[in-house]
């Protein structure tokens, strides 16, 4: 008697893991955490032009904003692991490059007062088709914010120049959202009293309360 013919052997079927870059953030924090190949330039990738334009508006002329996002992405590499909600990896990350500027202005100051080196001052020779009317309007800003503290002028510039809304400002200080608002409404007004007073700045603000009831 014949036996039946054996039930066919299962195939092995090889189940690609997810490239790391379609990951969802709490999916990528994880790999970060479990340092899994490929997790860092994925995070790099999805956030490095975010931190870098976030250092560069908040430490303007003169922040050695390179090193600054290094040393933002040293230090997440090194705390992932302690990250309790993955899927806060945005501000989580956003939390460490405000810590990393704050260090940043803190030096930058100190150098000042032995009076070292970051003037806050433009190089001259200015770039091929630059405003020029806007450049000098930019170092005078934040000529301005380094009369501030360095809390008043990190919201200022996370606020209104990196342009994070209120919610993302408060994650990124530290803060809560009714300290951020009170201490936003007191250094906006002094910003804003500082640059009407300023010949260059003030058509600046001239023009953006046009364009706002335009």
């Amino acid at each position: 008697m014949l036996s039946p013919d054996p039930a066919p052997a299962p195939r092995l079927t090889l189940v690609r893991a997810p490239a790391t870059a379609a990951l969802d953030d709490a999916s990528l924090a994880r790999a970060a955490a479990e340092d899994l190949p490929g997790a860092a330039g994925a995070v790099w990738d999805r956030y490095g032009a975010m931190v870098h334009g976030l250092l560069r508006r908040v430490l303007g002329p003169g922040g050695d904003v390179e090193d600054q996002v290094q040393e933002t992405f040293l230090q997440f590499f090194r705390e992932v692991k302690r990250l309790r909600d993955p899927a806060a990896l945005r501000p989580f990350l956003l939390g460490i490059a405000v810590r990393v500027a704050r260090s940043a202005l803190r030096r930058r100051r100190f150098r000042r007062w032995l009076s070292l080196t970051d003037s806050g001052v433009l190089p001259e020779a200015p770039a091929a088709g630059v405003d020029e009317g806007a450049r000098e309007a930019l170092a005078r800003l934040y000529a301005m914010l380094d009369t501030l503290d360095d809390k008043a002028r990190l919201l200022f510039a996370l606020r209104h120049i990196e342009g994070l809304d209120l919610a993302d400002t408060a994650a990124a200080s530290g803060l809560s959202l009714a300290t951020v608002k009170r201490h936003l409404a007191k250094v906006t007004a002094r910003v804003h009293a500082m640059a009407e007073r300023d010949p260059v700045l003030a058509d600046y603000l001239v023009a953006t309360e046009e364009d706002r009831h335009g």
